[in-house]
């Protein structure tokens, strides 16, 4: 009974395992999801695991919303897993991008497991809302997403590929950095009041005033006594 037990205890673990076996080569987008605020920029890296299949070259297709998305850059990998990429192509207004790596420039290619980053896509934020990014891919067919073999035979596993789905705020969010300026309170105390006076400049004093008064009344007089002289 015993014996039994374990046995069906082995057929299940190998049946649980099953999935996890079956996923081919593919692509992937890492992170595969985040919320992001309109009109930020945000990185994410499109990586390659061709499992125990040796790959000499990588194609990667892809296509996103150009209502809420548009890509910044493309930049090879820190640590790329094909250092040598021989071509970008990015289309904005229709929502794609490719790009091809291989293990190396020359004539000749080596062949090699590969498990880790390609490059990495710098996107900004347009519109708010859910903003789906996919690879474009076909089984059997080279014009889209490829992982090539050494007979150059594409090994893609097309329903393995893991793309990526962004949610645009219209709020701030904890993946990008607010880089705008901001102003710094100025303390009550430090603050400069500044008076315009719409008064016209004085021209004397009051004493000044007051003679030219006397001056006046008794030059009046005067005449007024020289009339009966």
């Amino acid at each position: 009974m015993k014996k039994i037990s374990c046995l069906i205890l082995v057929v299940f673990s190998l049946w649980m395992a099953k999935p996890a076996m079956a996923a081919g080569p593919l692509l992937k987008f890492t992170p595969s999801s985040g919320s992001y605020s309109n009109g930020s920029t945000f990185t994410v890296s499109l990586g390659v695991d061709s499992g125990t299949e040796k790959s000499a070259a990588v194609d990667a297709w892809v296509t996103f919303d150009s209502a809420k998305l548009e890509v910044v850059s493309i930049e090879t990998a820190s640590n790329p897993a094909f250092s040598f990429a021989l071509g970008k192509n990015i289309y904005n207004d229709t929502g794609k991008f490719d790009v091809s790596c291989a293990s190396t420039d020359m004539g000749t290619y080596t062949a090699t497991t590969l498990s880790g980053d390609l490059v990495s896509v710098t996107f900004r934020a347009k519109a708010t809302g859910t903003a789906n990014v996919n690879f474009s891919c076909v089984t059997g067919s080279t014009v889209d997403s490829n992982i090539f073999n050494m007979e150059a035979v594409d090994v893609i596993a097309c329903a393995s590929n893991v793309g990526g789905v962004y949610t645009i705020t219209a709020g701030s969010d904890s993946g990008t950095t607010d880089t705008s300026p901001t102003s710094t309170p100025v303390p009550a105390s430090s603050t400069s009041t500044t008076t315009t006076s719409e008064e016209l400049p004085r021209t004397g004093g009051v004493g000044t005033t007051i003679g030219l008064m006397i001056f006046g009344i008794v030059g009046v007089l005067t005449s007024f006594a020289l009339r009966f002289l």
